[in-house]
């Protein structure tokens, strides 16, 4: 029989205890070792989603039903909401790693290129203002094409019915190709893009590239053997 010192202890540590949808997929550690009661405050008061009830602490309180379909994709919304300040970048990046880590450890592909897809929206967001963005925008591109074939795969058995979204893996890295005038390289990147079906006009822009690219080569002119004029 339980003593009431027993109880007590028991009732101390149920307060204690991480509950809502991080407590859902077994994220009460890792939330308590890794932030402080102020980042936690913090990260709770940025969190919102549509599918979410407004109010309350719905990351860490509550046993309702969960509203995501993993770890990383909750993860994934968490640090999305992060995005905005630069005093919270260093708090989406702690969450983005964890997120990766349990995709990779559970096979979920989907949840995985969403992690990326996030990584590259928050370094992109600061990219003018970290030294390290423009390292960390093309490694996590370089991650999400590399799991491309993959994820299409995923998301055509997930949606049968439906044309794959658009890939900001892709979307980024051409960008970034073009700005600094690696065309070719930009136009493959586009035509594997297309070629695997995710959204977006990779014809139109696989056009502007390849005319940016004649252009920035230099035009030479033939003469005849005599070099008195034209061939």
């Amino acid at each position: 029989m339980a003593t009431t010192t027993d109880l007590i202890a028991r009732l101390c540590y149920r307060r204690h205890e991480t509950e809502g949808q991080l407590g859902y997929f077994g994220l009460g550690p890792w939330w308590s070792s890794v932030f402080a009661k102020a980042e936690q405050d913090r990260i709770e008061a940025a969190f919102h989603h549509p599918s979410v009830p407004v109010g309350g602490r719905p990351l860490t309180r509550g046993r309702g039903p969960c509203y995501f379909p993993s770890t990383a994709v909750l993860l994934s919304v968490v640090a999305g909401c992060l995005r905005d300040a630069p005093q919270d970048r260093h708090l989406a990046s702690k969450i983005l790693a964890k997120a990766e880590e349990r995709a990779q450890a559970e096979d979920d592909i989907i949840g995985l290129h969403l992690v990326y897809q996030e990584m590259i929206r928050l370094h992109s967001k600061w990219r003018d203002h970290s030294l390290d963005a423009l390292d960390l925008i093309y490694g996590a591109c370089h991650k999400q094409i590399t799991l491309s074939a993959a994820a299409a795969q995923a998301f055509h058995e997930l949606h049968p019915r439906e044309p794959l979204p658009a890939h900001i893996g892709y979307l980024t890295l051409a960008v970034l190709l073009e700005q600094e005038g690696s065309y070719s390289k930009a136009i493959e990147i586009c035509k594997q893009a297309r070629d695997q079906g995710w959204g977006g006009n990779w014809t139109w822009k696989i056009g502007c590239l390849a005319k940016k690219r004649d252009e920035q080569e230099p035009r030479v002119k033939f003469a005849s053997r005599s070099g008195l004029g034209p061939v």
